[in-house]
């Protein structure tokens, strides 16, 4: 004969396994959430640095503001460390480029230690600066 008291505590054992399995799953997503925020911000704020560094050859000499440019894109990106480098070079055809890296390390929702806190997210945009 089966009996039903023998299985009595399997749903809440069941419920147990599958709310922590979402649980990780939905914090996971939540933190790659941040990351991909963080790097849309980052982006844009290099698009921004080198536009402002591509009005003027005075402008792209001026490493501080395009660096200000940059970085006043920077609200709410979830970052720590943020970074301007810029730079200009000449291409094969004789223009002025402007090259501005922005970076910044991912400030991530959950203190998992040794994971997404050495995350880091960077871009480059280049323009050709007005002459």
């Amino acid at each position: 004969m089966h009996d039903p008291r023998a299985e009595s505590g399997q749903g809440l054992v069941e419920s147990a396994l599958v709310f922590t399995v979402l649980m990780v799953i939905i914090l996971g997503l939540v933190d790659f959430a941040f990351v991909f925020q963080a790097y849309i911000g980052v982006v844009n704020a290099a698009g921004v640095g080198a536009t402002y560094g591509a009005t003027s050859v005075s402008a792209a000499n001026t490493p501080t503001a395009i660096s200000a440019a940059a970085l006043a894109e920077s609200n709410a990106w979830h970052c720590a460390n943020q970074s301007v480098a810029s730079s200009t070079s000449t291409d094969g055809f004789g223009y002025t480029m402007v090259s501005v890296t922005v970076q910044c390390q991912v400030a991530d929702l959950i203190a998992i230690p040794e994971t997404l806190n050495q995350m880091w997210v960077s871009n480059t945009a280049v323009r050709r600066v007005r002459q």
